[in-house]
């Protein structure tokens, strides 16, 4: 069986998933900027039905009308987005997870939000806005 555990930086909320990534990638919007201070945030896609919380309760952000983020409500650690378009996945920041190098990128989304001065070295597509019609690319 394939498990992944992962959680936020204080350790207080604690998370698993028991399926392989549907996808992964960058994110370059200006949502995901915002919410990390970061130039870009690597993500996973997963089953919602192979996540579990197994610690702690994470606080919740509304960022959209239709889409929300979880995080550590004390050390302010971002894991998961979720969008009411996509109800069947949950994106996972992959930084959270205890072995990140187990979900490398697949893909650039939003590159059009791309901060100039940001580069990655690699060969991956780049798509603006989610890129194909896929909800397995549904992180914003």
């Amino acid at each position: 069986m394939t498990r992944h555990d992962g959680g936020c930086l204080c350790g207080r909320v604690r998370f698993r998933v028991t399926a392989p990534p549907l996808d992964s990638g960058y994110c370059h919007c200006r949502m995901c900027q915002k919410n990390t201070g970061a130039p870009v945030v690597a993500w996973a896609t997963f089953p919602i039905g192979e996540f579990s919380w197994t610690a702690g309760e994470p606080g919740t952000y509304f960022s959209s009308p239709r889409a929300r983020r979880q995080f550590c409500t004390t050390c302010g650690s971002y894991m998961i987005f979720r969008s009411d378009d996509f109800p069947a996945e949950i994106s996972i920041n992959t930084a959270s997870f205890d072995d990140p190098n187990a979900f490398p990128p697949r893909q650039h989304i939003f590159t059009e939000s791309r901060v100039a001065w940001f580069h990655t070295a690699d060969d991956l597509p780049n798509h603006t806005g989610y890129g194909p019609l896929s909800s397995a690319t549904a992180n914003r």
